[in-house]
């Protein structure tokens, strides 16, 4: 079991989850969108979860539907990054998410 960051967190990138994780399993590259967790390096302690700001980390057993797709988001990032972060662009377009414009 591990959590999960979800859409909430596109554009947003705050830092507050990868400071209070004990497993140091929360990552962000400077080109990407949003965070991602580790589901292999995580714990399911909960320390991100409170510590989000913007309310996008849950545990991957009670996702709801339409951030049900971010569990595999998290788990690939770790493998295929800028996959990842073409699939997170197409999501924020197709949501009407903001994105910098850089980005």
């Amino acid at each position: 079991m591990a959590y999960v960051v979800t859409e909430a967190c596109i554009g947003v990138k705050g830092e507050g989850c990868m400071e209070v994780c004990p497993e140091a399993c929360i990552f962000s590259a400077p080109e990407d969108f949003m965070s991602y967790i580790d589901p292999v390096r995580c714990t399911h302690c909960g320390a991100c979860m409170a510590a989000c700001v913007v309310g996008a980390i849950f545990p991957d057993t009670g996702l709801a539907e339409e951030n049900a797709e971010f569990a595999l988001i998290n788990a690939g990032w770790f493998r295929r990054p800028a996959g990842v972060r073409a699939r997170v662009r197409e999501l924020a377009v197709e949501r009407a998410i903001w994105l910098p414009p850089e980005a």
